[in-house]
């Protein structure tokens, strides 16, 4: 007899424990929480000082530490909820344990490594259900924090990010604005770029653009 899946839009064939469109979304979701667990560290621990890139040093205003994002970043959050799983996935199979060790950003990514690498087995899995609606109510918390839900518009495309690592390397990650936040932030190397600085960063890059018709014209002459 058929049963439906944990989504409740799909139903369950045989020895299925989660449909397709739940196992990828698991999947992804395994992939995106070691990069929310680092993305949360700017909401718990916002700095008066910024890191100095090229020309302008970033500042941003100290916020008060907030309860959730404290829970997710501790033991008991992404963290311990991954390892939990990983723990529980490995003695149900081999019944070894897990080597734990690193920072808890090194943790969140081991833990969620092996539980995606390992995610054709826990698809067969009698946990499989409650494993993908643990990830999914873990994710979900991760992400209502740092992209709020008046947040999860396309935003304000500005450029490219002009941020340098310090061998010169520049980013070049396309920085957007959303209408709730009041600082941009590099979706890939994390500078944050608040209103001070903006004006410096439209003259980077109105000068970039120049740059590049330049060349156009050059290559087209």
């Amino acid at each position: 007899m058929n049963r439906p899946c944990v989504c409740r839009r799909a139903e369950l064939h045989a020895d299925e424990t989660l449909c397709p469109r739940c196992r990828a979304a698991t999947a992804g979701r395994l992939r995106r929480l070691p990069l929310l667990y680092r993305l949360l560290q700017h909401e718990l621990q916002p700095s008066a000082g910024g890191p100095s890139y090229g020309r302008v040093r970033l500042v941003e205003a100290p916020l008060p530490v907030a309860g959730d994002v404290l829970a997710l970043r501790g033991p008991g959050g992404i963290v311990g909820v991954l390892e939990d799983w990983w723990g529980a996935m490995q003695a149900s199979r081999s019944g070894s344990a897990p080597v734990i060790a690193g920072t808890y950003e090194d943790r969140a990514s081991a833990a969620a490594g092996r539980l995606a690498f390992h995610l054709d087995y826990i698809v067969t899995w009698e946990q499989a259900g409650q494993f993908a609606t643990e990830i999914r109510q873990l994710d979900e918390q991760a992400l209502a924090i740092v992209c709020p839900a008046d947040t999860l518009e396309r935003g304000t495309r500005l450029g490219p990010c002009p941020a340098a690592d310090p061998d010169g390397a520049v980013c070049g990650a396309v920085l957007r604005h959303y209408r709730s936040s009041s600082a941009v932030t590099c979706p890939w190397c994390e500078v944050v770029y608040p209103p001070s600085s903006w004006a410096l960063l439209k003259a980077w890059m109105d000068h970039d653009r120049e740059e590049d018709q330049e060349d156009a014209e050059l290559l087209a002459g």
